[in-house]
């Protein structure tokens, strides 16, 4: 039985099946379902085909771009250079396929960044330029948004001033975002940072508790650019967080807890620094040394919440009686000291009457009212701060042992 017969029994001769040029399509046709713009120029640089999606990138119908040449796709910064690449490119023997950033030009004239494919086809017509593309505008401003974050992120953590951690922000935020104006706001209503314009119904991000950060955006932002923002956000409420930190830490630490006046540490510096200047301008300094009288029977009588009371309004009434540039300062107890430099022995003791007077002022706490008075010694000179310390200290010694509320002046002789 020969191979036909086989064949023929086995169900008849089989019908032969397309080939492979059967089912070539166009080369039109699959540049048209790429994924990407497709854009092909001849040797002349005119432009021979665009797809749909190069329609749809460069902002341009099909018809008018066709025997364009193709540094109209170009902006006119780039175009000598990349019309000079592809005259190299076609002249070279064996062109590699390669890719490559490069900037195209839309129809309204705006422009983008696209990575695009280049390779050189052979064709019946010549050869022909192929490029294939994308825009990544979008992608690597969200990469250098990114990069800013991180940026900002490395600056915060090494320590940087929160003021000019502010001024970098809200730079980037203005060069990377559509904005025309951007601001920050602490939590008193005073501005940190202010850059163009910004109105009172630009977008609000908060940052930490109670700053905001103000921004007047020129079209909605997308989700990536709101992200962008908290994180900016974020970052800045974290550095303005350490930043009133070590500003509460610094004052606590020369600060009485309680009254908010200055403590040892700081009483001793600033009257280090006058007695300096008192040297040098040939001036003197005073300490006034303030002894509460009757303090102890204020605690045992309403207990020593109402003591801390009056001892937060004698601080009150002391700094409400002394120039703008002295210091009051709390020792600790119902001990205070006065510093006021360029002032003589009258001056001084007019300012240890009007200490006195603003002490006996009746004033309410813990329910009852309150009258006090303070026995203040006085010390000038130039002498070493502690000195004067311990004369004033002394002095108002000499004032309580006479019958208190009384004022008495350090006397070098003493």
């Amino acid at each position: 039985m020969d191979a036909n017969e086989v064949e023929g029994q086995a169900g008849g001769p089989r019908e032969e099946e397309p080939g492979l040029q059967d089912r070539l399509v166009a080369p039109s046709a699959i540049l048209e379902g790429l994924p990407d713009a497709v854009v092909v120029a001849d040797r002349d640089a005119r432009i021979v085909f665009v797809n749909a999606l190069a329609e749809e990138l460069f902002g341009y119908p099909r018809e008018e771009l066709l025997g364009q040449p193709v540094e109209t796709l170009w902006p006119p910064r780039v175009r000598h250079r990349y019309t000079r690449n592809m005259e190299l490119y076609f002249a070279t023997e064996h062109p590699l396929r390669f890719s490559t950033s490069a900037w195209g030009l839309r129809r309204d004239g705006s422009e983008f960044m696209g990575e695009m494919t280049w390779g050189i086809v052979e064709t019946t017509a010549g050869s022909l330029l192929l490029a294939v593309g994308r825009d990544i505008s979008e992608r690597r401003a969200a990469e250098a948004r990114l990069r800013a974050v991180a940026t900002l992120g490395e600056r915060a953590l090494v320590g940087a001033d929160p003021g000019d951690l502010a001024n970098t922000a809200t730079e980037l935020l203005q060069r990377l975002l559509p904005l025309s104006g951007a601001q920050i706001r602490l939590v008193d209503g005073s501005v940190l940072v202010r850059r163009g314009r910004q109105g009172e119904t630009g977008m609000r991000f908060p940052i930490g508790t109670g700053d905001e950060l103000l921004l007047a955006a020129e079209r909605e932002l997308s989700d990536e650019e709101l992200s962008f923002v908290r994180a900016v956000a974020n970052t800045l409420g974290a550095a303005l967080a350490r930043l009133r930190d070590e500003e509460r830490t610094r004052h606590e630490a020369v600060h009485d807890p309680l009254t908010g006046l200055a403590n040892r540490t700081l009483l001793r510096d600033r009257l280090t620094h006058a007695l300096a200047r008192s040297q040098r301008e040939l001036g003197a300094t005073a300490v006034l040394f303030v002894d509460l009288d009757n303090f102890k029977q204020v605690n045992d009588t309403y207990g020593h919440a109402t003591g801390d009371a009056v001892l937060v309004e004698i601080a009150r009434c002391l700094q409400s009686a002394v120039r703008p540039g002295d210091t009051i300062a709390r020792l600790g107890g119902d001990e205070f000291v006065a510093v006021c430099e360029d002032i003589d022995a009258d001056a001084a003791c007019a300012v240890g009457r009007r200490l006195q007077q603003a002490i006996r002022r009746p004033f309410a706490a813990g329910g009852a009212e309150h009258r006090m008075t303070a026995s203040i010694g006085i010390a000038i000179g130039e002498r070493e701060p502690d000195a004067l310390l311990a004369a004033a200290d002394e002095a108002a010694y000499r004032a309580k042992a006479a019958g208190r509320a009384r004022i008495e002046l350090f006397a070098r002789g003493d």
